[in-house]
């Protein structure tokens, strides 16, 4: 169960880098042009998705149980941590 909770974290940790992290501005901004990559970076479910097939590469787990187990952990934080900045700062549009 430890595990799992490691990687669960490494899942979302990587999603959110992938989508907002300031290390990767640059690059993302360079292949933000292609829609494809844009609507993948753009949605937490997807990313989480794809960050959880990446994932599991490194785990016991079966890769598309871990890749869909991921995507609903990756939505639901990425709803709950959009919440709590709209109820921190509430005429912010960072995120």
């Amino acid at each position: 169960m430890d595990n799992l909770i490691l990687y669960t974290l490494a899942s979302y940790g990587l999603c959110h880098i992938l989508m907002y992290g300031e290390i990767l501005a640059s690059i993302r901004s360079k292949i933000m042009q292609y829609r494809i990559i844009s609507d993948l970076l753009n949605c937490a479910l997807c990313t989480g998705f794809w960050t959880g097939a990446i994932i599991s590469s490194f785990t016991p787990y079966n890769i598309f149980i871990f890749s869909l187990y991921s995507a609903a952990v990756c939505f639901i934080l990425h709803l709950a941590t959009e919440i709590m900045l709209k109820k921190a700062y509430p005429g912010s549009t960072d995120h």
